[in-house]
């Protein structure tokens, strides 16, 4: 099992490679970081990349943790996996959960790095002690099918029960049926309970019913 998200549709990205390589080889610009940050998110989340990079690039530089995070997830995304890592990395060490957690992927995946299942995990359990949803929901489904890689082979650790409790509340579907089935027949360390197997089996298909409305609107 990969952590959720290490997939790549590296085809989007094609054409940035001309713009990150101007990019990777340009000098600093003084701008304020926050600003910069502000701006260059706002670009990515309404789908101008090439917009984005630039004043990402000058916060990441000046040693902004969260643009350094975001700007070496696009650089992943677009392959250019050696320079991913010197900016996660960067943003890693200043305990920013999503650089944590994007690092941890290229661990995992040995993009950029050595293959190194131990510091994944590590990074991965950083990021979700911070709370950063995906990691969380990510051992949870570690523990579930008893992921070795990333020490999640037993169930009987307490933290096995606890990712599973965090991770049906964010609303993972496929954690909330382990969780019903764990309370129905104990398992990850949660004793049998009826009245919350019910609540839990009652939550589940309210989920699973917004997210079958939810996949009919877009058809």
């Amino acid at each position: 099992m990969q952590i959720p998200g290490s997939e790549k549709a590296v085809p989007a990205f094609r054409y940035l490679l001309p713009l990150l390589a101007g990019l990777l080889i340009s000098g600093p610009v003084l701008a304020d970081p926050v600003e910069d940050y502000e701006r260059g998110l706002a670009s990515y989340r309404a789908g101008d990349l090439v917009g984005s990079m630039a004043p990402l690039k000058r916060a990441a530089d000046a040693g902004h943790a969260p643009s350094q995070a975001l700007y070496g997830t696009i650089l992943d995304s677009a392959e250019f996996d050696d320079e991913a890592v010197v900016y996660l990395r960067k943003a890693a060490e200043q305990n920013d959960p999503e650089g944590q957690y994007a690092l941890a992927k290229m661990y995992q995946t040995g993009e950029g790095v050595a293959r190194d299942d131990a510091e994944a995990a590590r990074l991965l359990r950083a990021a979700a002690a911070a709370g950063h949803s995906t990691a969380i929901i990510g051992l949870a489904r570690a523990y579930i099918v008893g992921n070795a890689r990333l020490g999640a082979d037993d169930p009987t650790r307490p933290e096995a029960a606890e990712f599973i409790l965090k991770a049906a509340e964010i609303g993972d579907v496929a954690v909330m049926r382990a969780l019903v089935k764990a309370y129905r027949e104990g398992g990850f360390g949660i004793p049998p309970d009826a009245k919350q197997a019910d609540e839990w089996a009652a939550r589940l298909a309210q989920a699973e019913g917004g997210d079958t409305k939810a996949a009919g609107r877009k058809k």
